[in-house]
């Protein structure tokens, strides 16, 4: 797959008569995996055309500045999927404020696309007045719409909740795949390996939306191989309380130094709080618990 990067000044124009598939794409979830599967089974090539920054972050919508997925996993997903051409386009505020129409002939029919593909609930545009409707004045569109699972809608934003309150189950059955956070591992306290659990903690460049405090379950992958994890994200309450939350992965079955190196955690699911302890023992006897349910519940 090829990422082209590219502001509103310079839009490439070599792309011609591809299925271009419009939006941000937080998380990569079911319904924008629906949207780009139908582009791709078209037969014609597939460009996703995406931001480098979410659009509320520009305009102050939103305060909490956090996302599911970074650029770099967002190519990793889009390329699973079969896309060819990965279109960032910078966000800022010229991008912000220009008008649909401009945005249409200045962006879109440069790509000559043979048809468009986005949400119902797309937005471009100052004031986001451009949507689906508008497109299809212009091009050939084929709208996907909102979907739903189990009752709930499949969003970033409520899965961007669900990640905040702890209903990991939830986030992962919305997104089609685990909750992906990728860090570097920098050298920490070194606590868990006095007790005979050894965790890799995570340095993140990436705002991701945090998970709520407590002890997750799901798999680490390092050095191209796939293990279990046992994911702790606390203040550390037994041994010396933290100012803030951090995540830490004790990676099960693994031997070996990572630091400097950058791991891909996926969570799956959340099975328990947090608990400040009376001593490390009655820690230690938990952690053994978490470790044992891990193994088994885990394929």
């Amino acid at each position: 797959m090829n990422i082209i990067e590219f502001d509103i000044n310079e839009v490439p124009e070599e792309y011609s008569n591809i299925n271009l598939c419009l939006g941000f794409f937080d998380g990569v979830h079911l319904g924008h995996q629906k949207m780009i599967k139908a582009a791709v089974e078209e037969g014609h090539k597939v460009g996703v055309l995406t931001f480098d920054n979410p659009p509320h972050f520009v305009t102050g919508q939103i305060n909490n500045k956090r996302c599911l997925t970074s650029i770099d996993e967002k190519a990793d997903y889009f390329e699973e999927l079969g896309v060819s051409y990965m279109f960032i386009l910078t966000f800022d505020e010229v991008t912000r404020n220009i008008l649909r129409l401009d945005f249409v002939d200045l962006v879109l029919k440069k790509f000559k696309p043979n048809k468009v593909y986005c949400g119902e609930d797309f937005r471009f545009g100052k004031d986001a007045l451009g949507d689906a409707k508008f497109l299809k004045q212009h091009f050939d569109v084929e709208v996907t719409p909102l979907l739903s699972k189990n009752g709930m809608k499949i969003s970033s934003k409520d899965i961007r909740e669900h990640v905040k309150n702890g209903d990991m189950s939830k986030a992962v059955s919305l997104l089609g795949h685990p909750y992906r956070i990728v860090g570097e591992v920098k050298n920490g306290m070194h606590q868990g390996s006095r007790i005979g659990f050894p965790t890799a903690n995570l340095n993140l460049d990436f705002p991701y939306v945090m998970p709520k405090e407590g002890v997750y379950m799901g798999y680490c992958y390092a050095f191209n191989k796939k293990y279990k994890a046992m994911i702790s994200v606390s203040t550390h309450p037994t041994f010396s309380q933290l100012p803030r939350p951090i995540i830490e992965v004790h990676i099960i079955d693994f031997s070996g130094m990572l630091y400097g190196i950058n791991i891909y955690v996926d969570f799956t699911d959340r099975i328990r709080d947090i608990v400040k302890y009376d001593n490390p023992d009655e820690l230690i006897k938990q952690l053994h618990k978490d470790k044992e349910f891990i193994i088994n519940h885990l394929q």
